[in-house]
C-alpha cells in the first residue's frame, strides 16, 4: 500500500496490525518457481546396479529412478532405488540399505 516503505524499519511495524496483516497475505500468495534440480548428483541406474552387485553379490538386482525430480518445501530431490534378492554376502532375512545424498542413513 501507499504507507509502506520497504526500506521501513521493523519496529516502524509497532501497532501497524493492518499492515502486518497485509504482509502475510502477500507472503503467502507469493509464488517461487521450482528448483530444477540441476544441483543434484544422481548415481544412476546403472551406477546403482553395479554397487549392488559389487557390494551384495546378489543372485537377483532390480534398479529404478523416478523420471522427473520431485520437490519437497522447496528443496529438490531424486528418488533412486534398488532391490535385490539372495546373494553370497547377505545374512538371511531382509536388510535394509537406505541411502540420502550417497551417505549411508
Amino acid at each position: 500500500g501507499p504507507d509502506f516503505d520497504p526500506l521501513m524499519h521493523p519496529s516502524e511495524l509497532k501497532g501497524r496490525k493492518d499492515m502486518l496483516v497485509r504482509m502475510q497475505q502477500l507472503f503467502k500468495e507469493a509464488k517461487f518457481s521450482l528448483p530444477d534440480g540441476s544441483c543434484l548428483s544422481p548415481v544412476g541406474e546403472y551406477n546403482l546396479r553395479l554397487g549392488i552387485i559389487k557390494e551384495l553379490d546378489p543372485d537377483m538386482v532390480s534398479t529404478y529412478r523416478l523420471p522427473q525430480v520431485q520437490v519437497f518445501e522447496g528443496h529438490p530431490f531424486i528418488v533412486e532405488a534398488g532391490v535385490s534378492v539372495g546373494g553370497k554376502t547377505v545374512k538371511p532375512g531382509l536388510n535394509v540399505y537406505r541411502f540420502a545424498n550417497r551417505i549411508p542413513l
